[in-house]
């Protein structure tokens, strides 16, 4: 389980700020001169800081946020020497404090002023410090964060546009089919409209993901080879070969009913005789492989894919960063597209 951004800000801080104190102790307690009362000191001066480095981190993200960078880095900046200068202040005022009890030697009036130097000379520095590299760290962060997100906004935004591109595509061929078979067969027709119908339902969902269980694209598909064997009858055969293994893995939406889209149209839509199109999964090196194989010739010109093959590559792209591929092979008499994905389960996909 992953802990929230708020979480990991807190652990971070906590074991950031603790370590600094543990090292500090570790040179008070080396020291030939070994008093008790200076981790005291150092819990004042590490304790002070790393609150002022909360109130800093709470007025950047409350005020600063939509600011220019510069302005960004300088208020970090100047932020750290306040909270630094801050920091010491209130450790000279507890030393002065205690020094005027039982638990410190007392200090000579003469002397007091070489102390306030003394504990600015070396604690101010060592704070100020440790504030520009806290400052520094949680800057990097914060823009690599403001990229990461502005990079997930742009590929959502991607991916949303060609989701879009499918669907008009896909209802232009199916309703062309409708067209054609209204006048020929009534019943047939209302049959193409209801599945119609449920695929749409699938299609328009915006509750729907840019990803899905295998098994729930494999069910598209069924339904969409349902309304092409209405329109080529016996000439269309269809069979998969899934392992039960594979059903529950996630893929991109409509990848697999694309894939097939391709086949019927540059496949088997070209052959008098018709054809057969078979889909297959397997496992290997922890990547989901599909194959979808059709009758027929592959095109040697690569600009005759149409949209589908062109909006596949590019999903796969945006999702997968180079982790995935599309393959398309010519085996005698029948066309392989073969696609290979990182095997992840729905829950996995949705958490990365």
């Amino acid at each position: 389980m992953t802990l929230s951004r708020q979480a990991s800000y807190a652990l971070l801080q906590c074991s950031g700020w603790g370590l600094l104190y543990v090292l500090l102790s570790l040179v008070i307690y080396t020291n030939p001169i070994f008093v008790t009362i200076n981790l005291l000191y150092a819990a004042i001066l590490v304790g002070s800081t790393a609150l002022g480095s909360h109130l800093l981190r709470s007025i950047y993200r409350h005020k600063l946020q939509q600011a220019g960078v510069l302005r960004q880095a300088a208020c970090l900046l100047f932020g750290s020497i306040l909270i630094a200068v801050i920091a010491t202040s209130l450790l000279v005022i507890v030393f002065f404090l205690i020094s005027n009890t039982q638990y410190s030697f007392p200090i000579p009036e003469s002397q007091r002023w070489f102390v306030i130097k003394r504990i600015f000379s070396s604690d101010f520095v060592s704070m100020l410090i440790a504030m520009w590299l806290w400052s520094a760290l949680y800057f990097a962060v914060t823009k690599v964060r403001q990229l990461q997100q502005t990079t997930d906004l742009l590929q959502a935004t991607q991916l949303d546009a060609l989701l879009n591109q499918l669907q008009p595509h896909f209802l232009f061929n199916a309703l062309n089919n409708i067209r054609a078979l209204i006048l020929e067969d009534a019943e047939k027709a209302r049959e193409m409209l209801s599945i119609l119908a449920d695929m749409l339902r699938y299609n328009l969902d915006p509750r729907a993901g840019v990803k899905v269980p295998l098994a729930q694209e494999l069910e598209v598909v069924q339904h969409y080879l349902a309304l092409c064997s209405i329109q080529f009858e016996q000439r269309l055969h269809y069979q998969q070969q899934i392992p039960d293994a594979c059903l529950a893995l996630a893929v991109p939406r409509l990848l697999l009913q694309l894939c097939v889209e391709n086949a019927i149209k540059h496949g088997i839509s070209q052959l008098p005789a018709g054809g057969s199109i078979a889909i297959s999964a397997r496992i290997t090196d922890n990547q989901l492989c599909l194959t979808v194989s059709n009758d027929g010739q592959l095109k040697q010109d690569t600009g005759g894919t149409g949209v589908g093959l062109a909006n596949i590559r590019q999903r796969l792209d945006l999702l997968y960063q180079g982790r995935a591929s599309l393959q398309l092979t010519q085996q005698q008499q029948k066309v392989l597209t073969e696609i290979c994905l990182p095997m992840e389960s729905l829950d996995e996909s949705i958490a990365g």
